[in-house]
């Protein structure tokens, strides 16, 4: 491989399937092709920070989530992940237009970190695993 081509890598099996996908994704994934907006990482300090902030706002959406959800609310997180396919971006903004009581508004409301934790709090209700099957 060339230093030229793009590799993207997820871990989210709503977009390695065939799932339903948010407009942030396609956005995402055209732009992958193009190479247009495209983030070039130069060092490993520059990784290691980004994966950093990742990291914080996986901790504190976890927090807010693992504090807020109801059994209905994952029960719609697992129809949307598990029955429907949705990628963690569409299932993130279908919560967030849900605008549930007590809930902080996230930004953007496809935000995939918040789907993840959503997906995460949801699938231990279940006594699943959000990075494993059905889930993922």
């Amino acid at each position: 491989m060339n230093e030229e081509e793009v590799v993207f890598v997820t871990e989210d099996k709503g977009l390695r399937k065939t799932g339903k996908v948010d407009q942030t994704d396609v956005e995402i994934l055209k732009s992958v092709k193009t190479g247009e907006g495209l983030i070039t990482i130069k060092s490993k300090e520059q990784l290691i920070a980004m994966a950093k902030a990742a990291s914080d706002t996986f901790d504190y959406f976890r927090e807010q989530v693992r504090n807020k959800m109801t059994k209905e609310q994952a029960e719609f997180v697992r129809r949307l992940r598990v029955d429907k396919g949705y990628s963690w971006r569409a299932v993130a903004r279908q919560c967030y237009n849900q605008n549930w009581k007590g809930w902080e508004r996230w930004d953007p409301p496809s935000n995939q970190i918040m789907g993840m934790a959503l997906c995460e709090r949801a699938a231990l209700m279940y006594g699943e695993n959000y990075k494993e099957e059905p889930w993922n």
